[in-house]
């Protein structure tokens, strides 16, 4: 780990001796799981959009979240579906504001039975109406597998505090951005946010999330909710 360690810091002062950004380069450790390797298919298996897919289901779902299965065609539909499933819970009353982000791949428009509302204004402007909406709806970048975590970044179109401030977050998420390690999602968000950007600087923030916020206390009992969305949805499509 030492050798690790020292390539990095290595890196960086070579990339301050010389006023550069660092250079890209290969993963040290390409798993962050130390896997029985009986159990572990081949790589090309491993690295197939099925075994990616099933793998972030199966990870995430053990982080607590709700995982949904969709198509961009019923994209819509199956986030309609879950607001309707918390309306019938008393998660959201029927006509409530939800919260979306601006860059989510649907129009929320088409949502029946709430009040779409885009999180475009600053938080100043926004903060009585932002911290009484109990929903929001935001467009992840990636998925990792091997931890079945969602990866995301901050942008004007993605604001960071949507996917904290609400007690439920629906996370959408393309097949396609699932990424095998958080090396891979780490460079998948660096890559998506300058070809946006058209520009070299990176966002203020790359967050990865598990699933809804959990802590414990002394005793040991977990509690939800705490730091971030009590309940939260992955809608893959």
């Amino acid at each position: 780990m030492s050798s690790a360690k020292e390539a990095i810091l290595a890196r960086v002062r070579e990339s301050l001796a010389y006023n550069q950004t660092i250079p890209a380069f290969s993963a040290r450790y390409e798993s962050a799981l130390k896997l029985d390797q009986a159990s572990v298919p081949e790589s090309s298996e491993l690295d197939s959009t099925k075994n990616l897919v099933e793998n972030f289901i199966a990870n995430h779902t053990n982080n607590k979240a709700i995982v949904v299965q969709a198509t961009k065609d019923t994209l819509t539909n199956a986030v309609q579906e879950i607001l309707q499933q918390e309306i019938s819970q008393g998660g959201i009353t029927q006509g409530e504001k939800v919260l979306y982000n601006p860059d989510i791949a649907f129009k929320a428009q088409n949502l029946q039975g709430i009040t779409p509302i885009a999180y475009t204004q600053s938080v100043d402007s926004m903060r009585t109406e932002l911290f009484h909406i109990s929903t929001s709806i935001v467009q992840a970048r990636c998925g990792v597998a091997d931890l079945g975590i969602l990866g995301l970044s901050s942008n004007e179109n993605a604001p960071r505090l949507s996917s904290l401030i609400t007690n439920t977050c629906i996370y959408l998420l393309p097949k396609a951005s699932i990424v095998r390690n958080i090396f891979d999602g780490i460079e998948f968000i660096k890559s998506y946010e300058r070809e946006r950007s058209g520009s070299t600087i990176l966002p203020s923030n790359i967050i990865f999330v598990a699933g809804p916020s959990r802590t414990a206390d002394i005793e040991l009992q977990t509690v939800f909710g705490v730091h971030g969305p009590r309940k939260t949805y992955a809608v893959l499509y």
